[in-house]
Order: C-alpha cells, then sequence, then structure tokens
C-alpha cells in the first residue's frame, strides 16, 4: 500500500511538472532583440554571451541575436516590451540610452519599469578626453580654457548628456562651451577629437582605449568609483572632488517583456547567473574587451530605478545644446 501510494505521489508530481511553465521551458529557441545595427557594443555582447546562456538553458535551445536597429534603440526596445511573456523574447538593452527620452519629454512606446530583469552583462564607465598635445592635462586646465568645445554625439544620445552633466559640475556652463554634436557615432567624435574639431569629448573606456594607447588621445578623468584597471593612472572624478559623476556610465541589461511566468523568470535568472559566471564566458568576455560587471535580476532593477532618479535630479541640465 505504502509503496503505491509512493508510485502514485511520484506520478501526480510528473503530471504537475510538465503542466508547469518551468517543466515546458524552453520547447524552442530564444530570441535576443539587439536594438542597434551589427558591430556595435551591444552586438558584441550579445554574440559572446548567448552561446553561454544557451548551454544552460538546455543542449537542443540556441539563442538567437537579432538586430533590430531604429529610433536610436527605440524600436527594438518597443518590440522587446509588446512581445508575449512567454520567455522566448528577450532584449538586451541600454541604461541611461533608453531613460533618457522619457526624462526629456518624449513619448515612448515602452515601460522600463515595467520590463522582466534579467540581470546585468556590463557597465562600462566613461573617460574625458582631449587631443595628446593639448595643453590640457588636467580638470584645472580645461576650466582655464578661454575656449571649450565639446564634440559629440547629437541631442537625446547617452554621451552628450554625460558630457553636459559633467559641464555642469565642472562649473564650465557659465563658460558658454560649445557642444559641437551630430557626429554618428562614438568613434566619429573621436576621430574629429583627433583632427582638432573641438578640445574635449567624452567616451567609453573601452572604445576610446585604442585612441590613447596609439597617442592621439590624452585621457583626464574617469567616472566610476575605482580606477579602470586599463587606464590604472587616471584618476577618477571621486578623486577630484566630483562624487556625483561616478555614476554616469553605460549598462548593458538582459530583460524580457512585462508579465513574464514567475517560473520562467526563475529559470532564466538562474541560466543567466550561471552563464556570466562561466569561466570560459569570463576569457571570451576578456577576449572581447567587455566590461563584465553582472547584477542579478532584482538588483538590474533598482538599478533601472537608479538611473530615472539619476538624470532626472540633472533634468535641467539636459536641454539641446543647438
Amino acid at each position: 500500500m505504502r509503496q503505491w501510494l509512493l508510485a502514485a505521489g511520484v506520478m501526480i508530481l510528473s503530471a504537475g511538472c510538465s503542466e508547469s511553465n518551468e517543466g515546458q521551458f524552453p520547447r524552442e529557441n530564444i530570441s535576443i532583440i539587439i536594438p542597434y545595427g551589427p558591430g556595435g557594443g551591444f552586438d558584441t555582447t550579445v554574440r559572446v554571451f548567448a552561446p553561454y546562456f544557451a548551454a544552460q538553458l538546455g543542449d537542443q535551445v540556441n539563442v538567437l541575436p537579432q538586430n533590430m536597429p531604429g529610433t536610436g534603440g527605440r524600436r527594438g526596445t518597443a518590440s522587446v516590451f509588446r512581445a508575449d511573456p512567454d520567455g522566448y523574447t528577450l532584449g538586451i538593452l541600454n541604461m541611461p540610452g533608453l531613460v533618457l527620452p522619457s526624462i526629456l519629454g518624449e513619448t515612448v512606446d515602452y515601460d522600463l519599469r515595467q520590463m522582466s530583469w534579467i540581470g546585468r552583462i556590463e557597465s562600462q564607465d566613461f573617460v574625458l578626453l582631449v587631443q595628446a598635445d593639448s595643453d590640457i592635462h588636467s580638470i584645472e586646465d580645461l576650466q582655464a580654457q578661454d575656449r571649450i568645445t565639446f564634440v559629440s554625439i547629437g541631442y537625446g544620445a547617452t554621451v552628450l548628456a554625460a558630457i553636459q552633466i559633467i559641464a555642469e559640475q565642472l562649473g564650465l556652463m557659465n563658460r558658454d562651451p560649445i557642444f559641437l554634436t551630430g557626429y554618428e557615432g562614438t568613434t566619429d567624435q573621436l576621430v574629429a577629437l583627433v583632427r582638432g574639431d573641438g578640445n574635449a569629448t567624452l567616451s567609453p573606456v573601452s572604445t576610446a582605449l585604442q585612441y590613447i594607447e596609439s597617442g592621439n588621445l590624452r585621457p583626464i578623468a574617469v567616472t566610476g568609483e575605482n580606477r579602470s584597471s586599463v587606464l590604472a593612472d587616471v584618476p577618477t572624478f571621486v578623486e577630484l572632488g566630483y562624487p556625483d559623476l561616478s555614476q554616469l556610465n553605460v549598462q548593458r541589461l538582459l530583460a524580457g517583456p512585462p508579465g513574464l511566468d514567475s517560473a520562467i523568470m526563475a529559470l532564466l535568472r538562474d541560466a543567466f547567473l550561471r552563464a556570466i559566471d562561466d569561466p570560459e564566458f569570463k576569457s571570451a568576455a576578456a577576449t572581447a574587451q567587455m566590461d563584465v560587471a553582472p547584477l542579478d535580476g532584482e538588483l538590474a532593477a533598482v538599478e533601472v530605478d537608479a538611473n530615472f532618479n539619476f538624470y532626472e535630479k540633472f533634468k535641467s541640465n539636459l536641454a539641446n545644446p543647438n
């Protein structure tokens, strides 16, 4: 009798598992929407991470990168937001790039605070740069310039917003700095600085590194709480007395649409953490010069709220400079 009851219990438990989302998921390939074109940092992040994520989700599952550029990342993000909450459509999302439109009063077709956050893969600090042969060697030298021209991507971009906040914090706004915008990407603005279009700019550390190592650009200060491992001689803004600037960065977070089933969410979050901790992934990420800075899903959601709060505080400094 006891054996029959045990067997019946196992059958009931197995039936329950087969009907649950966790027992069935994943049954097919998973797409990660990249809201930008091929070849950029977000594209690289997904293509490096995807096979390790897939390996943690099951032998028969592929995780497929899908580029969906348009409207500064908003088109792809809206597609993730509207997707069925079944776990098969995720997105790699840009903080604070996707926060800024709402802060600037623009209408967007997504609500980041409702997204189902799986985890953060990367966080890249910024570096303030000048030409290598410039007479600017420090923040004080920049503040002493008769004319300050920042080169940047256009209005609404993360880099321009960060430059505007830095200019305000360094007391440069009363000097009527020029914000020379319109460059198509960070690489374009770095090339513009090298040829002398302006005398300063800001860039993610990894993007700027080749221009620093080649001797074309000089780093002045970095954001973040701690010094960059690849720019160990460059002081942080925190060290220089500007603690608020530590929060300026570019983050790459994985998310699903609102309302993701709790069992599927738990499975995705667990697979995410195991993939991000895989020594082979860490090695591949280092080769790709990724700035891996993992957060679990709950902390990623907290980071999204922190981005809204931080940029809302500086909203008055983010007007279109042109």
